[in-house]
């Protein structure tokens, strides 16, 4: 077949029952809840995705969407997450994935995106041999992850990570400075676009954040921050292919003068304590594999390596 005859264009509501269906090829599960989240999320916010169909004689033959985001995991420049891709059987083996992959990278050069990251699966072999003919390598980055019943609330080998014990609250307004203030102390570079970001999202879009502060007993003491700490997460059902709905915490910080209080430790068990509550099966996050602090107190919070590799490909 003539790769004239495949045609890419922009994603749009109409194609959801298709792509739903050409999806549930390889999950095994109609994603409906996922495809209709990315496309009310990228009307919304439409500089944030890039999600593209290939068509042959107006049916569709594949697709492939993506996020770009700038901060999360700790990133210095944007980068794009590419987290759905699929062709459908009958077409595969025609330059399908190689036109939509091709219009992609264009689309995310010309956003400023970088890089291009992807989770795989260790067993899907086939998707791991496209993910490498187009040019990605093993990230170094470990994939974490911890079910939301892995840990148990308010304990950790003896610690009291109680509510009572770290008062907590969601996040609000308020706490941007504080957060932006606490962040820059610990990297050393001013984020304050990305919180902002990362705000909107938490306040605004309820359904896609759940981000939490540990406050202060009295925050007229310390001039640094009014909280003591923050973690925020967003919520998937069906990124990279799973079936099941889970959390990625991307943002973690806490104030350099309790960090000898196991702040971080309640936060992250508060934080699972609610997913759960929300049916959230499982908290996922991304950690340089020399970032040996942060690999300890995950450990400590019970995350262990995911089933997964991540995936990284340069686009300068």
């Amino acid at each position: 077949m003539s790769d004239t005859l495949v045609k890419v264009r922009a994603l749009s509501p109409e194609d959801l029952g298709a792509i739903v269906a050409l999806d549930q090829q390889f999950s095994g599960a109609p994603r409906s809840d996922f495809f209709s989240k990315r496309l009310r999320a990228q009307a919304a916010h439409p500089e944030t995705f890039v999600s593209l169909t290939a068509t042959i004689e107006g049916r569709v033959a594949g697709f492939v969407s993506c996020q770009l985001l700038e901060g999360e995991f700790g990133a210095t420049e944007p980068v794009a997450v590419l987290d759905a891709i699929g062709v459908d059987r009958e077409y595969q083996r025609r330059g399908v994935g190689q036109r939509l992959f091709a219009r992609l990278i264009e689309e995310v050069r010309t956003r400023g995106g970088r890089q291009l990251h992807s989770v795989v699966t260790w067993d899907q072999p086939a998707l791991l041999q496209f993910f490498a003919d187009a040019g990605f390598k093993l990230a170094d980055r470990l994939v974490l992850e911890l079910p939301t019943d892995g840990l148990a609330e308010g304990s950790g080998e003896g610690v009291d990570l109680s509510r009572d014990r770290t008062p907590m609250r969601s996040l609000e307004t308020e706490d941007l400075e504080s957060v932006v203030s606490i962040d820059r102390h610990s990297t050393g570079r001013d984020r304050s676009a990305y919180f902002q970001r990362m705000f909107t999202q938490a306040l605004e879009e309820t359904g896609i954040r759940v981000s939490l502060v540990a406050d202060k007993d009295d925050a007229v003491k310390d001039n640094l921050a009014r909280i003591r700490g923050f973690v925020m997460a967003r919520v998937d059902f069906g990124e990279f292919g799973q079936a099941g709905s889970e959390a990625v915490i991307d943002t973690l910080g806490v104030d350099p003068a309790f960090r000898d209080q196991e702040i971080g430790r309640a936060l992250i068990s508060q934080l699972v304590t609610n997913l759960k509550g929300l049916r959230v099966e499982s908290v996922r996050t991304e950690v340089p594999w020399d970032n040996f602090a942060l690999n300890t107190f995950l450990c400590k919070c019970g995350f262990r390596p995911a089933q997964r590799l991540a995936l990284s490909c340069r686009l300068d």
